[in-house]
């Protein structure tokens, strides 16, 4: 039986997301593969990791195995830069974690699956290329955050972006190229003026090596409402039609039929209320057995939220009195 490995890299405050997430990739899983799913971390305790095997122990096509990664920590990757953490570095290690594997598949876990994952890691098996993922589709102001951080070059291909919530590795390609150590390289030397730092140095380095993955393998729960306003497409992403008409059909098929629903931003499903699609959640929650789990932390997903809302309120009362003396 052919064997489909993906990993998670998260910590401790992750962990019933991940049993929703596990569990709602394992019920829609091709019983025709066998499905090895790692988590990388650092902290995440014996209770958790419990709870995530007792999830995976349902589904007999299924496994999963803790690495702690507390080898790879650095200084370098200590930093926290919005609401990334430094577990978003062990993505662009994998070739090294993984020695065993020419390709992997990785995901966050902020997210449900509502259908099979194993077509996309067959995907592009004669091409040279070293991450697919899905790229942008609606039009934002997201390039004036890169606005005198880089050169004109740099910035269009920084236009080009893949995201990083669910991505394809070439492991073998990877090895072959000496591609980790130039990405490793990169982010630590540029960290501070990356935006959304494993995204931005994985287009950045591997450019134009990489490939885009149909839109359904990432349908964030925002395009739903960014939908229903008319929201314009984006035209610099090469795996997307360009003709308008093509391009919204391509587009509903994505909202209609997705794989993965990414719950993006700091509002998620278990820390607020009113979230879109957060019933779905919700529900997978309940599927997966794990109530008491999420009720055991609710409490703690609440104080962080809070405290994060506080810290919101604090800097915009206080840039707004900054801007009244001026």
């Amino acid at each position: 039986m052919d064997i489909i490995p993906i990993f998670f890299t998260f910590n401790n405050y992750y962990a019933v997301p991940a049993e929703v997430a596990f569990h709602s990739l394992l019920k829609h899983a091709s019983r025709a593969y066998s499905y090895r799913l790692y988590v990388l971390h650092t902290d995440v305790t014996e209770s958790s990791m419990r709870n995530i095997e007792k999830v995976v122990g349902r589904f007999p096509h299924a496994s999963v195995e803790f690495i702690d990664t507390s080898a790879f920590d650095c200084e370098e990757i200590r930093q926290a830069k919005g609401h990334f953490s430094k577990e978003i570095y062990y993505k662009l290690i994998a070739a090294e974690i993984f020695p065993q594997y020419d390709r992997i598949i990785c995901s966050d876990v902020d997210v449900v699956f509502m259908d099979d994952i194993s077509p996309s890691f067959f995907m592009f098996p004669d091409e040279n290329f070293y991450f697919a993922g899905v790229g942008q589709v609606l039009e934002s102001n997201r390039m004036k955050n890169y606005q005198g951080k880089f050169n004109a070059a740099e910035t269009e291909v920084l236009k080009k972006e893949i995201a990083a919530g669910y991505l394809l590795m070439n492991l073998k390609a990877i090895r072959e190229n000496d591609m980790q150590r130039r990405l490793t390289d990169f982010y630590r030397k540029n960290y501070p003026r990356l935006c959304l730092p494993e995204q931005d140095t994985i287009i950045l380095c591997c450019w134009p090596d990489i490939r885009y993955l149909p839109l359904e393998y990432v349908v964030c729960n925002s395009y739903y409402k960014m939908y229903a306003q008319g929201a314009a497409f984006y035209t610099d992403n090469d795996g997307f039609p360009k003709d308008k008409e093509q391009a919204r059909k391509v587009f509903t098929h994505a909202l209609e039929h997705p794989v993965q629903l990414h719950y993006v931003g700091e509002k998620k499903p278990w820390n607020s209320w009113g979230v879109m699609k957060q019933r779905i959640w919700f529900e997978y929650l309940n599927e997966s057995g794990c109530v008491s789990h999420f009720m055991q932390m609710l409490p703690i997903f609440a104080i962080r939220r809070l405290r994060k809302y506080s810290l919101k309120r604090f800097l915009k009362k206080t840039n707004e009195k900054l801007r009244t003396k001026r």
